[in-house]
C-alpha cells in the first residue's frame, strides 16, 4: 500500500529565531545559556522526529492509512502532536522524545530524570502524562467533530543511545527503530470508519491546525530592543557584521560579496523586535547612510506595504520567509 502523508514536518520556524537571538546578543549577556539550551532543545526535538520519519519511509501495512507530521492544533485545547496515523479502527499519536544518556521516570510525582555521559542529572515532566493529556485534548477535539474513532498514544525514544533505566508498571515505550514493526502488527479493532470518511477526517484535522507563532521573540524573553545588535550579518560567518558598498554588502573577514544579504537582517527585525518595520526603523537596524537606500529595499516585493508617506509600514509572512529560504 502506497505511504500516504498528507501534511510533512517542517523544520520549526523558533529554530530560526532562537539563532537570530543567540548570534544578535553579547556573547556574556545573562540570557545566553538560557537561549542556546532552548535552541538545543528544539534542534534535538526536531531531530528524533525527522529520524522517526526517515524509519517509517517504507512502512506498508496490510490496512490502510494516513499520517500527519506535526499536528498543531488551536482550538478550545491548544497542543501538538509529534505524529499522527489516522485509519479505519482508531488513531494513533506517536510523541517523540530525543534525550541523550540514561533515563529514569518517576512516579508519585511523576517525572523523567536524565542523566547525561558528563553526570549531570536534569529533570522534566513527564512525557508519559504529556502523551496521555495530548490523548485526552485529541478525543475531545475528535468528539466535537462528532468522530468516535478509539485513541491511542505512544511515547517514542528516538536514539538507541538513550538509555531507559526505569519505567512506571504498566507503560509503554517504544524505540523508534521499532515503531514499524509494531504499527504494522498493531492489532486493529474492527474498522469504524469508511476508507473515504478516514480521508475527510484527515482533511478536517489539517482545516483546524494553527502554526505556531513565537514571533516576535525578543520580548518574549525579557529583552529590550537595545540588547539587539543592529547590521547586516555575513552569511558565512555568521557573527561578523559585514559593510555596504555601492548596491553590495562585503564582510571584511570572508570577502564575500551580496546584494541581498540585508534581507535576511530584516527577516531577523520581524522575528525579534516587530511585525512591522517602517523605513527609517530599516535604515536604524541596517546602519544605513541613507533613508532613501532602506526605502528602495522595502520596495522589493516581498514586503507588504500598509499606509502611506510617514505611516507607511512593511510586513511579511515571517513563517512563508522562513521556510521559503
Amino acid at each position: 500500500m502506497a505511504e500516504i502523508i498528507i501534511k510533512y514536518r517542517k523544520r520549526p520556524v523558533a529554530i530560526a529565531g532562537f539563532e537570530a537571538l543567540v548570534k544578535r546578543l553579547p556573547a556574556n549577556h545573562p540570557k545566553q545559556e538560557t537561549l542556546k539550551e532552548r535552541l538545543n532543545s528544539i534542534n534535538a526535538g526536531f531531530g528524533g522526529e525527522q529520524r522517526l520519519d526517515h524509519l517509517m519511509k517504507y512502512f506498508d501495512p496490510a490496512y490502510p492509512y494516513l499520517i500527519i507530521q506535526d499536528l498543531p492544533i488551536s482550538t478550545n485545547v491548544d497542543f501538538q502532536v509529534d505524529t499522527v496515523m489516522v485509519t479505519q479502527s482508531c488513531v494513533i499519536l506517536l510523541e517523540v522524545k530525543n534525550l541523550s544518556g540514561k533515563l529514569r521516570f518517576t512516579v508519585n510525582p511523576s517525572g523523567l530524570h536524565q542523566t547525561k555521559a558528563t553526570g549531570e542529572e536534569r529533570g522534566y515532566p513527564s512525557p508519559l502524562v504529556q502523551a496521555e493529556v495530548i490523548k485526552w485534548k485529541f478525543e475531545s477535539v475528535l468528539k466535537s467533530m462528532d468522530v468516535s474513532l478509539p485513541v491511542h498514544a505512544f511515547l517514542v525514544i528516538a536514539y538507541p543511545n538513550q538509555i531507559v533505566v526505569d519505567t512506571p508498571p504498566g507503560s509503554v515505550i517504544w524505540s523508534a527503530d521499532e515503531v514499524m514493526i509494531r504499527l504494522h502488527n498493531f492489532n486493529m479493532t474492527p474498522e469504524q470508519v469508511s476508507e473515504y470518511e478516514m480521508h475527510q477526517l484527515g482533511q478536517q484535522l489539517l482545516s483546524i491546525a494553527s502554526e505556531f507563532n513565537p514571533f516576535p521573540m525578543a520580548s518574549k524573553y525579557g529583552i529590550s530592543p537595545k540588547e539587539i545588535a543592529k547590521g547586516v550579518f555575513c552569511p558565512n560567518c555568521i557573527t561578523i557584521k559585514m559593510n555596504r558598498c555601492k548596491r553590495s554588502w562585503h564582510c571584511p573577514e570572508c570577502k564575500l560579496l551580496s546584494s541581498s544579504a540585508h534581507h535576511e537582517a530584516i527577516r531577523e527585525w520581524f522575528m525579534l523586535i516587530k511585525p512591522s518595520i517602517s523605513a527609517a526603523e530599516c535604515k536604524d537596524f541596517l546602519e544605513l547612510e541613507h533613508l532613501s537606500t532602506a526605502r528602495n529595499i522595502l520596495k522589493n516585493p516581498i514586503y507588504k506595504r500598509v499606509g502611506n508617506n510617514k505611516m507607511r509600514r512593511y510586513y511579511i509572512d515571517t513563517q512563508m520567509s522562513i521556510h521559503g529560504k
